[in-house]
């Protein structure tokens, strides 16, 4: 999912809470729709909570979206399945989901947003790649990343650094947070039964994060010269 550099300071700033009287007895609706979402993917949107700028709410991009509507479900039960089977260091890297909300925009999935030591909204890992800003610090914080992944046996659904956030602790201090895409489903019970099966597809998995950080800079220029030959960043 892609931040929305552009107006970043906008959605760093809370919005005044408002919310939708709906005449049915339920809560309110919250209000979206004047707000401008921090980031835009291909199916969904998000946006600082309107009354807690410590949430995001996650909305598809179209109400009418079918597949946008699945990745909401999707995102819940595979929350809710890690948590019923205990894996509690697994959920140390995923942002806590705290439930579904009425939006004007149609059910918004409720999770805790992830902000720099300094408050500000954490960059996307993509953009930072695109954009040459890796130190040292977040080669080693991706390195640390994909030794969790290992350790965890969690083999995720997409392992695009757009699905990735970086949140400043400290100077040059940095740890990612998957946002989304976070459970193969499919796989999972697998993995977690066979360390063999795990190993190999989660060090395919990595590989191809590699390969798509590669592709989000100039070939020419690498911008990950400390990484040495035939290494991927950060180990």
């Amino acid at each position: 999912m892609k931040s929305r550099g552009r107006s970043r300071r906008a959605a760093n700033a809370p919005p005044e809470h408002a919310a939708a009287t709906t005449g049915t007895g339920r809560p309110p609706a919250l209000l979206l729709s004047g707000l401008e979402p921090f980031a835009v993917g291909g199916k969904r949107r998000c946006f600082v909570h309107p009354g807690d700028a410590g949430l995001c709410v996650k909305v598809p991009l179209d109400g009418d979206d079918r597949i946008g509507h699945a990745e909401q479900r999707q995102d819940v039960e595979s929350y809710a399945l890690m948590q019923k089977r205990g894996l509690a260091a697994a959920l140390d890297r995923i942002p806590a989901i705290k439930g579904v909300v009425e939006t004007d925009l149609g059910l918004g999935v409720v999770s805790r947003m992830c902000r720099d030591a300094d408050g500000q909204i954490s960059r996307n890992l993509a953009e930072l790649i695109r954009t040459r800003s890796v130190t040292p610090g977040l080669a080693d914080a991706i390195g640390e990343l994909k030794a969790w992944l290992r350790d965890q046996r969690l083999l995720i659904r997409d392992t695009g650094p757009h699905n990735i956030v970086a949140m400043r602790l400290g100077a040059d201090e940095w740890k990612l947070m998957i946002v989304e895409g976070w459970m193969h489903r499919r796989y999972h019970w697998l993995v977690r039964r066979n360390r063999f099966l795990a190993n190999y597809w989660i060090d395919r998995q990595l590989r191809r994060f590699d390969e798509r950080a590669e592709t989000l800079t100039d070939a020419e220029q690498d911008p990950f010269p400390a990484k040495g030959p035939g290494k991927g960043i950060g180990g």
